[in-house]
């Protein structure tokens, strides 16, 4: 009961920000909002997937092919919303070699993938490592740049915490997820689903914010 009212909240949000980037998407003409409405758009799919399953059988679907293939989608698109957003075509491992902490990243995302490939399978878990290490890597170095003082990143840094607070509710989930501890709001995983959730609607806000300034 309470999983399938955390899905139906988290479709909600995710449907209200695929409406209003689709409205300035339209309004401005801006790649930038196309991007985050085909992220939350394609996540809703997902997401729609797996909320009508669990409604229809009662449990959540034990291969869950057509969510994780949409989820993926969108970790990309988002991929690509910050790489539009901050103008810098830096490669990943040139801004590893330019940060040698930023190695710490791909580690925590490989050993993440390791650990999940227990439960999951190992392409679907492989790619979304991959994915996640690049949404990791390009809002750290941006919050870095921003202080710094290198570029006009501090337009964005609204934009690049709320996607760090999305991948880490992500991973949170899919850790509790593993050790599940019931339908209950004594279970952590809703917690950080509804946090989650709430990152669609700051999204929008950041990137006007940022488009904006």
């Amino acid at each position: 009961m309470i999983e399938a009212i955390c899905n139906a909240i988290q479709l909600i949000l995710t449907g209200a920000c695929t409406v209003i980037s689709l409205l300035f998407a339209f309004r401005s003409k801006a790649r930038v909002w196309l991007l985050l409405a085909l992220f939350s758009g394609v996540f809703f799919l997902g997401d729609l997937y797996w909320y009508l399953f669990l409604v229809f059988y009662q449990k959540t679907p034990q291969y869950s092919y057509v969510s994780d293939l949409s989820w993926d989608a969108a970790y990309l698109f988002l991929f690509l919303l910050l790489i539009q957003v901050r103008n810098v075509r830096i490669m990943p491992y040139r801004m590893m070699r330019q940060r040698k902490k930023m190695w710490a990243i791909p580690a925590f995302t490989a050993c993440m993938c390791i650990f999940f490939m227990q439960w999951g399978d190992y392409i679907n878990n492989i790619a979304t490592a991959v994915l996640m290490t690049g949404l990791l890597l390009y809002s750290f170095d941006g919050i870095i740049a921003q202080n710094n003082g290198n570029g006009n990143d501090g337009r964005f840094r609204m934009l690049y915490i709320a996607t760090l607070v999305f991948c880490f509710s992500e991973y949170i989930m899919w850790l509790f997820s593993c050790f599940w501890m019931g339908d209950t709001l004594a279970n952590p995983y809703f917690w950080f689903d509804i946090l989650l959730s709430g990152t669609f609607i700051l999204f929008p806000v950041a990137l006007r914010k940022g488009v904006q300034a």
